[in-house]
């Protein structure tokens, strides 16, 4: 059975160039697993490495002579350098005592870099990190864990392979032990449930359980709703690349929300959905299409303004951007952004980047139609998130490009 390892994405402010309503779009500061485009992580734990000698310096095939000698499973935890859930792994589960005891009575536990071995990685359908693989000593996959475990989930994963017990039948026990009257439970289940079904290539299956999580069960669940136009739409398309019902599937969603949004283009709800789709299916210029169909005083304009404004400045459309976010708008996106993220340095130096390019285009912009004292307080707070040489030279570059370029020191 063909097997496909996972993309899950971090629930950002922002989607890329199609940044979302803030209230929409399901913040998650710690992402479970990290994907080399989706690196974003918090982690408030101590940064520690495992203890040293855990993990044997060992090539896979000679550690899988070995478990066969011994009796055991190869344990391969595969990380990246840059990936925030591995280092959680390194701080916490792998200096745990009873995961540290267990590793070695019934392991031979490697650790790899799955960028240096990317053949290996390429083998084990590796494309999210953490992934913990146990290999029976013939080479063959026995069970995988994918992104962050807690000390007490691993031990319980591992316990439970080695009876014979895979991610599969776990998850669908956690379905069966939700019981029908927990929405709540449900909801969390299903969509594990749905992940595994999509990593092990049962495409059919996966589909069933994203379409109730999607047109059902995250629909009904309020704390689900950001993790709907997010989460879930980015493994839907995954389940799309390979599947192509499962694209068919989400392109129809899409139909509808357009459908439904052009009727009722003041529902903030339905804008979120058809922008959130159209960005899950690449396919963001749709959203900007849909925009220049409405009237120039149609609520729905200011509705899908965040998800296209990056489309309408690369563009240079000034006037229609300036319509749909005002500089009001910008300052205070990046203000309840600012006191929605934790105080962790990595995450906020991350976010940081798209508030300074938030604020330099709007400075664009502004001067662009000859607002120039509008653009100040944009100038001011970028300066106020960043005061470095580096902040000045972009916002000089978005001063150039408006075609009316004015001496950074007239704005301040």
């Amino acid at each position: 059975m063909r097997m496909r390892a996972p993309l899950l994405l971090v629930g950002l402010l922002g989607m890329g160039s199609a940044t979302l309503p803030l209230q929409g779009a399901g913040v998650a500061f710690l992402a479970p697993l990290a994907t080399a485009d989706f690196p974003l992580v918090s982690v408030d734990a101590p940064r520690a490495n495992p203890p040293e000698g855990l993990f044997l310096d060992l090539p896979v095939d000679r550690a899988l002579v070995k478990a066969a000698e011994q009796r055991r499973v190869v344990l391969i935890d595969f990380y990246t350098t840059w990936c925030g859930p591995c280092k959680l792994l390194d701080s916490t589960t792998w200096r745990d005592e009873k995961v540290i005891a267990l590793l070695k009575q019934e392991s031979i536990p490697l650790k790899i870099n799955a960028e240096k071995e990317a053949a290996l990685s390429r083998k084990y359908a590796i494309n999210a990190y953490p992934t913990i693989l146990l290999l029976r000593p013939d080479g063959s996959v026995l069970d995988r864990m994918v992104g962050y475990q807690k000390p007490e989930l691993f031990l319980g994963s591992f316990q439970s392979a080695l009876k014979g017990l895979t991610a599969l039948d776990r998850a669908r026990k956690a379905v069966a032990d939700a019981g029908q009257d927990d929405l709540k439970g449900q909801v969390n289940a299903r969509q594990n449930l749905a992940r595994v079904l999509m990593q092990q290539g049962r495409d059919e299956d996966a589909l069933k359980e994203f379409l109730w999580l999607y047109d059902d069960g995250m629909k009904r669940n309020p704390s689900s709703r950001g993790v709907r136009n997010s989460f879930l739409l980015s493994d839907w398309a995954r389940l799309g690349r390979d599947y192509p019902p499962a694209l068919e599937a989400l392109r129809q969603h899409r139909n509808a929300a357009q459908r439904q949004f052009l009727v009722s283009p003041e529902d903030a709800s339905l804008a979120l959905d058809l922008t959130s789709l159209n960005h899950a299916l690449k396919e963001d210029q749709a959203t900007l299409g849909i925009f220049d169909q409405l009237p120039p005083d149609s609520p729905g304009r200011k509705m899908l303004g965040p998800s296209v404004w990056d489309l309408l400045m690369a563009q240079k459309r000034y006037a229609d951007a300036l319509q749909v976010r005002s500089p009001g708008d910008l300052l205070g996106e990046i203000a309840r952004q600012e006191s929605m993220l934790p105080k962790d340095p990595t995450v906020r130096k991350i976010f940081q980047a798209r508030w300074l390019e938030l604020a330099a285009s709007g400075l664009e912009a502004l001067v662009a139609v000859g607002r120039p004292e509008e653009a100040k307080p944009l100038m001011k707070k970028a300066l106020t998130i960043d005061p470095s040489a580096g902040t000045r030279r972009l916002l000089e570059a978005h001063l150039q490009r408006s075609g009316h370029p004015v001496p950074l020191d007239s704005l301040e």
